[in-house]
């Protein structure tokens, strides 16, 4: 009986120990990570600035000037640490990226362009794109004309770069980086005439946009954060919930509203009061703007070797691949804080292992219970509770032309809704996992939107809570993007 009592006694000790080794490095460098950090895109840097979590506030007070009425005031928290770009995205940057890639944007895709300056204000024409937003830029200038869909791939690109996981911020990680302790309209004081130390906008900007970095940054070092473009964030559009929050992200649209994504900062086509720390802006993600760009979040470290980036992917087939785990590490730590008892380490350890081979499994057949419904602008999407946070790729038909995009699987009580940019008049499942796409099947499409999904492939692979759909087309060109855009 004393070798089993022993084994016994060991098998808890080196689960411990494994528990406590997975943990250790991402613990040990986020407890002294530097204050700033310069990553090599080839050529082109991209500067990122630590901001430290911690409490704010907010929103604006009912009596602040130019108050929109979704500036409802909460006490949020923001548990974890992360890098922040700098400055927005420049045309340097970004061009690296479509270089390397080979990436076309959505607006040099579609078949309309996108919405530059005419001399007067946003027009659509074909030729505005991201390099011809319809007035002079130089690769110090933020980028603009790029849809949720562009930012969001950039960061993929940039994670599968550097082996760090790089994302669009939340709102409330924006706001909070924006403020950097301050609780004024603006971070460098109350007045309008504080905008013009930090910014660029209607009042001074001119026509267009400037070089990043010309303007005062915040107390975190950040340039650009008020003024010079828009700013895609992670978030859909929808009021604040009531009460505190812990790192809010508004994950899915709010049932019964146009489903829309958030936009901070103001920008050069804008008024002073519209650079306001609190203010929120909101747009279809397929809008392609002279005045919207974006900004990057960063994970503290990287958790994994950087693969060698394919040099020429065609667009249509831009693989939909997993985000980093980075994000995740501290919510690990939290759970195993307190101090890392042996009950939580093999409770940890165990669970970290089922979820990986529960990922891998694949799946035979269709999954049961996965239904669209088409209406307005996208699909109704319902799915059993066993496949929610899976990643579903799918592909439909809109307008004649075929689309492929995926999306986390995380209904609400009505469903979730997905955004395609129109009535789909056909939907199909090609996976649902987080493997790359399926081999087109040869058989065409079905005549009714009703018709049963087809075969998927591997099984859930958890994925944090985000929508990720495009509104470009992989085949054929996309429809004309019509209407004044709706942040204006």
């Amino acid at each position: 009986m004393q070798p089993r009592a022993t084994a016994c006694r060991v098998l808890p000790a080196i689960v411990l120990g494994a528990a406590v080794a997975l943990l250790a490095p991402d613990s040990a460098q986020a407890a002294d990570p530097a204050p700033a950090v310069a990553i090599d895109l080839g050529g082109v840097q991209l500067e990122l600035v630590l901001v430290k979590g911690g409490r704010f506030r907010q929103g604006s007070p009912p009596a602040e000037a130019g108050r929109g009425d979704d500036e409802a005031v909460r006490d949020v928290t923001l548990g974890r640490d992360f890098y922040l770009g700098k400055f927005p995205v420049t045309v340097g940057q970004f061009g690296r990226f479509a270089a390397e890639t080979g990436y076309r944007t959505e607006a040099e895709v579609g078949a309309s362009g996108g919405f530059g300056f005419d001399g007067k204000g946003l027009s659509q024409r074909k030729e505005f794109t991201w390099r011809t937003p319809g007035f002079p830029q130089t690769d110090l200038h933020p980028v603009t004309l790029v849809t949720f869909k562009d930012a969001d791939e950039f960061t993929r690109w940039l994670t599968q770069k550097t082996g760090r996981a790089f994302d669009l911020p939340t709102e409330a990680q924006w706001e909070y980086a924006d403020r950097a302790g301050t609780q004024t309209r603006f971070y460098a004081g109350d007045a309008d005439s504080a905008a013009a130390a930090i910014g660029w906008f209607k009042g001074n900007a001119g026509s267009g946009t400037r070089p990043v970095g010309q303007k005062q940054p915040n107390a975190f070092g950040l340039h650009d954060m008020s003024g010079n473009v828009y700013e895609w964030c992670r978030d859909w559009y929808g009021p604040y919930a009531p009460g505190p929050a812990a790192d809010p992200e508004q994950a899915a649209p709010p049932a019964g509203d146009k489903p829309r994504r958030v936009l901070r900062g103001g920008s050069w086509l804008k008024d002073a009061k519209h650079l306001r720390a609190a203010a929120r802006y909101r747009n279809d993600p397929g809008s392609r703007n002279a005045d919207n760009g974006f900004r990057v979040i960063a994970a503290l470290s990287a958790s994994a070797p950087a693969a060698a980036p394919s040099p020429t992917p065609p667009p249509a087939a831009t693989a939909q691949a997993p985000r980093s785990s980075s994000w995740s590490t501290a919510a690990t730590v939290g759970f195993v804080g307190g101090g890392l008892v042996l009950a939580s380490a093999v409770i940890g350890l165990i669970g970290l292992l089922v979820h990986r081979a529960v990922g891998r499994r694949p799946m035979a057949g269709a999954p049961p219970g996965v239904t669209f419904r088409p209406q307005g602008d996208g699909f109704w999407l319902h799915a059993p509770p066993h496949l929610h946070g899976s990643m579903l790729h799918y592909r439909c038909l809109v307008k004649g032309a075929i689309r492929r995009a995926s999306v986390p699987i995380e209904p609400g009580p009505r469903g979730q809704f997905v955004y395609t940019g129109g009535v789909p008049s056909a939907v199909e499942v090609e996976q649902i996992g987080a493997a790359a796409w399926a081999a087109p099947r040869a058989a065409g499409w079905a005549a009714a939107p009703s018709a049963a999904p087809r075969a998927a492939a591997a099984g859930a692979a958890g994925r944090r809570s985000r929508d990720r759909i495009s509104s470009a087309p992989d085949v054929a060109v996309a429809a004309p993007f019509r209407g004044y855009p709706s942040a204006y």
